[in-house]
């Protein structure tokens, strides 16, 4: 086994490519043509935040084909024509050709993101139910709403949740508790506090394969908090045949790599589980521990 897989959940980071990672998670010498290649040795996913803002080349696609290891998984963004300027509107030949675009990656294929903006409201559920018809049964899908009313626990969420159930898409669950919980202490979490969304936490399952997206702040210790009930909910989910994909921020994500190891870490208890330390080559395992 190449990467963290332990049978009940996928481990990752918001981004494959960080110089600032080097002598930690990567060794002395890597670089942007080989990142992924010694990211995905470690880590099970990746958050495909590039393809919101662009669709890569046939070039690049067919290089992180030859990076990847088997059974790594990519959780692409969907573009954001289609999420934000269509709102899923009118895309049908974006979806398509985007689809295409990253087909080489089929073996390496996560669940697509699709993430819609804050404006997106319960009014606009229809669009998001006929978008959900048209998708393709061969890929897996998940959404992440930010509307407030769609974490009321009233109507608008409940008619959510039975139309992704009603399609077997899963929905994101976006955890900034830890971020928020005290002001900012660095330029980093400023920046932070300003760009990130601060929503309630519903640890919600519509489909077998949610995404837990957890953005922390720059004191570890201070984040475990809010890790622990994570810890609990994926035991929990585990008895229950769901295997979510964890997503790891910091305010910087130099970090980030450390944080997800101690995440790790705490789930040390739950059947099946690997040490992270051993999928990690030794020259690294004391920059990053």
């Amino acid at each position: 086994m190449n990467q963290v897989d332990n049978g009940f959940y996928h481990l990752g980071l918001p981004m494959w490519s960080n110089r600032q990672w080097l002598g930690s998670l990567f060794p002395a010498g890597a670089n942007s043509k080989n990142f992924l290649q010694h990211y995905s040795s470690v880590f099970a996913s990746v958050e495909g935040n590039t393809t919101f803002y662009a669709t890569p080349d046939k070039a690049v696609v067919q290089s992180w084909k030859s990076q990847a290891h088997t059974g790594f998984r990519f959780c692409f963004k969907l573009p954001r024509k289609i999420t934000h300027e269509n709102n899923l509107r009118y895309c049908g030949v974006e979806f398509s050709d985007f689809l295409k675009r990253l087909e080489p990656l089929a073996e390496n294929l996560g669940s697509f993101m699709i993430q819609l903006p804050d404006s997106f409201a319960p009014r606009q559920l229809p669009d998001l139910q006929g978008f959900l018809k048209e998708l393709p049964a061969d890929f897996q899908f998940s959404v992440e709403v930010r509307h407030l009313d769609f974490f009321n626990r009233g109507d608008e969420e409940k008619q959510l949740n039975q139309l992704l159930r009603q399609h077997n898409v899963d929905r994101v669950c976006f955890d900034s508790r830890a971020l928020f919980s005290r002001s900012a202490q660095t330029a980093e979490e400023k920046e932070a506090h300003r760009k990130k969304p601060r929503l309630p936490v519903h640890a919600i399952t519509t489909a077998k394969k949610p995404i837990i997206r957890f953005i922390g702040g720059s004191d570890f210790h201070h984040n475990e908090q809010y890790l622990l009930p994570w810890v609990k909910k994926i035991a929990e989910w585990q008895q229950q045949g769901i295997k979510p994909t964890v997503f790891i921020h910091t305010p910087d994500n130099i970090g980030a790599p450390e944080q997800a190891a101690i995440f790790h870490q705490l789930l040390k208890g739950i059947p099946g589980w690997q040490p992270l330390s051993k999928l990690i080559k030794d020259e690294m395992q004391t920059a990053l521990f």
